[in-house]
């Protein structure tokens, strides 16, 4: 379970380093922009067996994006567990390979910005054009796919190292 929340940790704290360093906006976004959160939540979700703890996990990081990143009340708590609810639907169909962690980090964001998009839009928060909702998502992909690569063979290979085959 150290390394899940190892990982989650690094990832939550690379959305604000990268932020800071690069000049990203919501006008002007980068291919390294991603939400490296989400994508570490999606690469060690095949690690539980347990889905409390996971849920625990998922949580206190849903919880402190909210205060660290966002200060958007609650909402990242309900889409990260409509991410949760996604993954846990796609392991039916998909086995743990690169390809499909790949695949399940994409559609865990896209799912991500068009909601949070659309709730946002819907509570007047503040008026988001479709095309750039569209230019974030593309511009994220690529990053998306390096990150979730890099981390899927780091925790690939520590679990393997230390013979842990699912969290209990």
């Amino acid at each position: 379970m150290i390394i899940a929340i190892v990982s989650v940790i690094i990832s939550f704290f690379l959305d604000g380093l990268l932020s800071n360093y690069f000049n990203f906006s919501l006008i002007n976004p980068s291919i390294f922009k991603t939400i490296y959160t989400i994508v570490a939540l999606v690469v060690v979700l095949p690690y539980f067996n347990n889905d409390r703890k996971y849920l625990y996990i998922l949580f206190v990081t849903a919880i402190l994006f909210d205060i660290v990143y966002t200060n958007t009340f609650i909402l990242n708590i309900i889409l990260f567990f409509i991410i949760y609810l996604l993954n846990k639907f796609l392991d039916f169909f998909m086995p743990h390979n690169l390809l499909n962690s790949n695949i399940r980090s994409i559609l865990s964001l896209i799912v991500y910005y068009i909601l949070s998009f659309s709730i946002l839009n819907i509570v007047k928060y503040n008026e988001y054009s479709l095309s750039l909702l569209l230019n974030i998502i593309t511009h994220s992909i690529i990053m998306t796919i390096i990150y979730t690569t890099i981390l899927y063979f780091i925790t690939k290979y520590l679990y393997e190292k230390f013979n842990i085959k699912q969290i209990r």
